[in-house]
């Protein structure tokens, strides 16, 4: 693949029972490499394989696979990344069908916590950030509206119901769907109105790459869409369990200089989306307990989730006993403040 070339082929046989190597055996076969391609699996994501292809030419792409699941479309994601990449805030799209895009690999390296905690660092994001949400026009086609509050409660919903791959039974958190569907329904109500913008809604710095010129590039568009514009500052701040210093200046790169009535609205809403944000991952670890083999095996996962967490337990519970410190940190924050 060379120049501009992009290709959208609306059918698609990838099969969410393959394993990795039919997978990759598919991945071969697409009709638009150079030559032979050198591929490899990569690591760290919960929900979706990612492959790094070298192809004849020399020249590296990504591929992700995935398929349907809790809040991902992805005829919506295949959209996202081709408006981000015209905004000049993604990497460029090659190849797309249900299931399956391959963009350019981007060769920088991926952004770091202490990066993003440098004011200097995170003016530019922000910066970006702000072009993103102004750049709505650029997606053409349709694309999911992300809603927080909607999406945590199909989650508890779920956990109450079960799901096939495991009986039906009910979910082992079944006793905290209530004061979560508690939280949710309060702080919803600490949102007022906006109007929706492009949002990216995962901004972990971890889906933050520089790009050759130095310029940050958000990767990773499985939560894309139309979607209140400071969930993506919530979000972002959240994995940096960010203070109210830092929450002011991130306020100010956006938006200016703001009197102290208009900052206190903003505080207000911005705390309860970064609660919010980390209820979130909470939930959908799960209901992903509820069918922890969607789509990767055991193997799969525990690979990932070494990727990401190093060190931690292997398994989902680990993860939720890493996540819940800081969520009840904030939300006993929140309701001292808030009463």
């Amino acid at each position: 693949m060379k120049g501009d070339f992009f290709q959208r082929n609306e059918i698609s046989t990838l099969r969410r029972d393959w394993d990795s190597e039919q997978t990759q055996a598919y991945i071969r076969e697409l009709p638009i490499w150079t030559g032979d391609i050198q591929i490899e699996q990569k690591f760290g994501g919960l929900q979706n394989r990612t492959y790094f292809v070298t192809d004849g030419d020399g020249e590296r792409y990504a591929v992700r696979c995935g398929f349907d699941q809790y809040r991902t479309r992805q005829t919506s994601v295949v959209n996202c990344t081709i408006g981000a990449a015209k905004l000049g805030l993604g990497p460029k799209l090659r190849y797309a069908e249900p299931s399956l895009t391959i963009t350019d690999f981007i060769k920088g390296p991926k952004m770091q916590e202490a990066q993003l905690r440098e004011p200097k660092m995170m003016a530019h994001v922000i910066e970006r950030i702000k072009a993103l949400h102004e750049g709505s026009d650029a997606v053409e086609e349709t694309m999911s509206y992300w809603w927080v509050f909607q999406t945590i409660r199909r989650y508890l919903n779920a956990m109450e119901k079960g799901k096939a791959a495991t009986g039906f039974k009910p979910s082992q958190w079944l006793d905290e769907v209530p004061r979560f569907r508690d939280i949710t329904y309060r702080l919803e109500r600490a949102i007022g109105p906006f109007t929706p913008t492009f949002t990216h809604n995962d901004l972990a710095y971890v889906n933050m790459i520089f790009g050759d010129d130095g310029q940050v590039l958000f990767i990773d568009w499985d939560g894309g869409g139309f979607g209140h514009p400071m969930w993506d500052l919530g979000e972002m701040l959240m994995w940096l369990e960010s203070d109210e210093e830092m929450n002011r200046f991130a306020f100010g790169c956006y938006f200016g200089k703001l009197d102290e009535p208009a900052m206190q609205k903003l505080l207000h809403e911005h705390r309860a989306f970064q609660i919010m944000a980390s209820l979130r991952l909470i939930t959908e670890i799960m209901e992903t307990d509820l069918d922890p083999y969607f789509y990767l095996t055991p193997e799969e996962m525990a690979e990932s989730m070494q990727e990401f967490f190093p060190g931690e337990q292997a398994h989902l519970n680990g993860l939720i006993d890493l996540l819940r410190p800081n969520f009840e940190r904030m939300w006993a924050k929140y309701g001292d403040d808030y009463p």
